[in-house]
């Protein structure tokens, strides 16, 4: 009977199993391959558990079961993916030990007790820790960045863990041995997902402890290096040292050659770390150099291969031809210097080395041996306040050797001609303010320096000295850079087809000028950090320009003003350069009238002022709007006062459009005639034949009647009235004509032609038609055929009359008062005629 019994119940089992297999989950024990290694750091307190909520009614489907198994396996893959993108370890320990080391260097020069500061030391302290915190906070957020990434992916891994997905399981494998496999493979996955997870939030972790003590450090660094800013500020008019007439010993704890070591040793230093740094903009800077000097030493030999004009060419670049890589040195230089970052007073001061070098070599060539003698001089002098000026500590030893350079540069600037020889006039006035400049800070030094002001003293030496240096070799850089662009110049003449119509002369002025304002901007940011005021005039002057002020109910900034203004000027210059360079192109292309631009030239200025006034407003956050607004509240106004002027402008514009004259046509204008050189916004400017350039609104030139010589071609009809006796043969005066029109010059089609004109007093007329090709030729072809006709008329003994008149003396004045007692005077004939 219990047989009986237990047979059906088995049977009832497993009917039971099979169906609600899915909806009747198994209590089992936590799987240990969705176990972390942080769960094991973490347990659950019993007390604090809920009571078990009741399951659901509805199981999933397997189907459902397989759709999310699929989906959790393509998450854990893409996460698996991203942590494959580890962070980059190799920069962190690499910065972060020499950051700490940063540190730890400046708190034990901080601690020793015999260390006195100086402005240098200061400002060189407060660049490293500005850079330093600069550094860390770009590791602190690369750092920052990848702890939430990893924490959001956590929670991904998180919420398939919790999912009560894998708490359903399929009795019999063998039906779905795939699936089965796969959840399999999930788990190990989630399992080795969850433990590189934590792996990697621990080392982040670690990195980011790190980096916070070095903020923490930095911040007190950056105090304590304030504070002593502020002392050194405060005592820089006050009495350092004693009057230098006074006896007196400087008590210093290193000699003044060990000063001098340990700076250059950490200048160095700095110097490597900088270039190592910006390895990239270090190796592009020295692709330029060596590509540059390649590139115009080919240059160069191409023009000496010239015969013809190459020793005329070489003659006139001097630098250039005879200093090839001095020349491109010192005029690359300058520029190369701002792909890196100007704060550091190393590179400032291996940079300065390096153009004085080359400029040495310059100078070596082109001056007379005492100029050179008196150089180097200075040029010794330069080396020692540069070197001093690299100075962390105070050094009162060196007192002395700075009033000694003072004197001797001053002695030998007052020994230096009053008047430079320039062809610019901006260079003479550059070159002679200089002179007196640095006297003058040359002076202020010294009255420094004896009464004791030693570090104000200092600071107006060098910022004297090396100023004077620096801009000598800027000189040479502007010099040597008008060089290399008239050496590109003439070597292209003949084999290019833009640079063949430029007039060097012609842009020597525009270019000059740039480079002249790049050099003095050059020189004014080297000798602001020479006077340790670079930081402190850049604070001033952007804080100035970007404090927020207020118009009535508009915010505004000087600096968006600044830029407004710039960017407008920025196209103008532009636009007029263009229009430049395309009406050189014009006057190239004179002959054919379809190769020109001409008053297309007039739209792309106006292009080119539109576009940039969109930039200018958009970048200084100007509303167009507001614009628009205001401009149409004054078009009331400029279109009563203003009529004259707004006429002329949409003239412009027409003329632009409608092209009746181009630049370079041949034109009249009421009482003007002339060659149009410019078709302006405003008016147009006409070279009139005897050379006078007139000016001629636009309006004049569509309200008048245009006589445009050009419009279509640049053929002429010359016109001539010959004039022959009556008693000549007039066949063959004919015939004579027109074989002198029979020349190369003049065109077959249109036929030439000698016309019988008029029968005058004393000539019958011919009105002999011809043309030619240009109206260029058209004094050269009628003088050439007016004597052509003479000769024929002359060998032909062909009589050209001229008119002649009889003249009938009735009677002469009584001339006896004159004569003397003539009672008798001659009579004569009325008959007698005088022709």
């Amino acid at each position: 009977m219990k047989n009986y019994f237990s047979i059906p119940f088995f049977f009832f089992l497993l009917l039971v199993q099979a169906a609600f297999a899915q909806e009747s989950p198994l209590k089992s024990n936590a799987d240990s391959l969705l176990m972390s290694s942080k769960d094991s750091l973490i347990f659950l307190d019993s007390t604090l558990i809920q009571p078990e909520v009741p399951e659901s009614l509805k199981s999933p489907s397997l189907e459902e079961l397989i759709y999310k198994g699929r989906n959790y396996s393509l998450q854990a893959n893409e996460i698996m993916l991203e942590l494959e993108e580890k962070l980059d370890t190799s920069r962190f320990a690499e910065e972060i030990p020499m950051m700490e080391g940063y540190i730890a260097s400046i708190r034990e020069r901080a601690k020793n007790p015999n260390s006195k500061f100086n402005f240098r030391y200061v400002a060189a302290l407060l660049r490293v820790l500005k850079s330093t915190e600069e550094n860390n906070a770009e590791l602190d957020r690369i750092v920052q960045v990848r702890l939430d990434r990893l924490q959001y992916l956590d929670s991904l891994l998180g919420a398939i863990k919790a999912d009560d997905f894998f708490t359903y399981k399929i009795r019999d494998t063998l039906l779905l041995p795939t699936y089965s496999s796969e959840i399999e493979n999930l788990k190990a996955n989630i399992h080795q997902l969850d433990s590189t997870i934590y792996r990697q939030e621990l080392q982040a972790a670690r990195y980011q402890s790190k980096l916070s003590s070095i903020t923490i450090g930095i911040m007190e660094l950056l105090r304590y290096v304030e504070i002593n800013r502020t002392i050194l500020e405060k005592n820089l008019l006050k009495k350092e040292i004693n009057f230098i007439w006074e006896s007196y010993e400087i008590a210093s704890p290193k000699s003044i050659f060990n000063i001098t070591l340990d700076s250059l040793k950490i200048n160095y230093l700095f110097l490597l770390r900088q270039l190592r740094l910006d390895l990239f903009t270090t190796v592009l800077a020295v692709l330029i150099l060596a590509v540059s000097f390649l590139m115009i030493k080919q240059t160069l030999k191409k023009i000496k291969e010239d015969k013809e004009y190459g020793k005329v060419i070489l003659d006139r670049i001097k630098f250039l031809s005879e200093r090839t890589f001095s020349s491109v040195m010192v005029a690359l230089l300058p520029l190369v210097l701002f792909m890196f970052d100007t704060g550091s007073v190393a590179l400032l001061t291996f940079f300065m080395y390096l153009l004085v070098f080359f400029s040495t070599i310059l100078i070596h060539k082109a001056f007379p041996t005492n100029v050179f003698v008196k150089w180097l001089i200075v040029v010794a002098v330069f080396l020692f306040f540069s070197v001093s000026n690299l100075y962390w500590e105070i050094a009162y030893q060196e007192r002395i050797y700075f009033q000694i350079g003072n004197l001797t540069v001053l002695i030998l600037l007052w020994q230096i001609p009053k008047k430079f020889k320039s062809e610019d006039p901006n260079e003479v006035f550059f070159l002679k303010r200089l002179r007196t400049l640095t006297m003058v800070f040359l002076i202020l030094g010294i009255v420094a320096n004896i009464f004791g002001r030693f570090s104000l003293a200092k600071i107006l030496s060098v910022a004297g000295v090396v100023g004077f240096v620096h801009a000598i070799t800027l000189y040479f850089f502007v010099k040597v850079i008008m060089e290399i662009i008239y050496a590109i110049v003439e070597n292209k003449r003949d084999a290019d087809a833009f640079t063949t119509y430029i007039d060097y002369k012609a842009i020597q002025s525009r270019i000059r000028g740039f480079f002249m304002f790049l050099a003095l901007f050059f020189w004014v940011i080297i000798f602001l950090h020479n006077l340790a005021l670079s930081d402190y005039v850049y604070d001033t002057v952007s804080g100035f320009l970007s404090q927020e002020r207020k118009l009535g109910a508009t915010s505004f900034t000087f600096s968006s003003i600044l830029l407004f203004g710039f960017l407008i000027y920025a196209s103008y210059i532009l636009a007029n350069n263009i229009a430049y360079f395309a009406s050189l192109k014009d006057q190239k292309y004179s002959g054919n009238r379809t190769k020109r631009l001409g008053s297309s030239i007039l739209l792309i200025r106006l292009s080119v002022l539109i576009v940039g006034f969109i930039i200018a407003a958009t970048a200084a956050e100007i509303p167009l709007d507001k614009v628009t607004i205001v401009l149409g509240a004054l078009s009331v106004g400029i279109g009563f006062g203003l009529q004259t002027i707004i006429n002329n402008l949409v003239s412009g514009v027409i003329l632009a459009f409608e092209r009746p004259i181009q630049i370079g046509d041949d034109i009249e204008v009421g009482q003007n005639s002339g060659q149009v050189k410019e078709v302006g916004i405003r008016a147009s400017k006409i070279l009139s034949y005897d050379g006078a350039e007139v000016v001629i609104p636009n309006g004049d030139l569509l309200s008048q009647s245009l006589i445009n010589w050009t419009l279509s071609d640049k053929r002429r009809r010359i016109e001539l009235i010959i004039g022959v006796a009556y008693d000549a043969d007039m066949t063959k005066v004919k015939s004579l004509i027109e074989e002198v029109l029979k020349r190369d010059r003049i065109l077959k089609t249109p036929v030439p032609r000698v016309l019988m004109q008029t029968f005058n007093e004393s000539s019958v007329d011919f009105r002999v038609l011809f043309w030619i090709e240009s109206m260029d030729l058209m004094l050269e072809m009628r003088n050439e055929v007016m004597n052509a006709i003479f000769e024929a008329f002359k060998e032909n003994d062909i009589e050209i009359p001229f008119p002649k008149r009889d003249l009938y003396i009735k009677s002469l004045p009584d001339d006896s008062a004159n004569l003397g007692d003539k009672k008798n005077p001659p009579k004569t004939d009325p008959g007698d005629n005088a022709h």
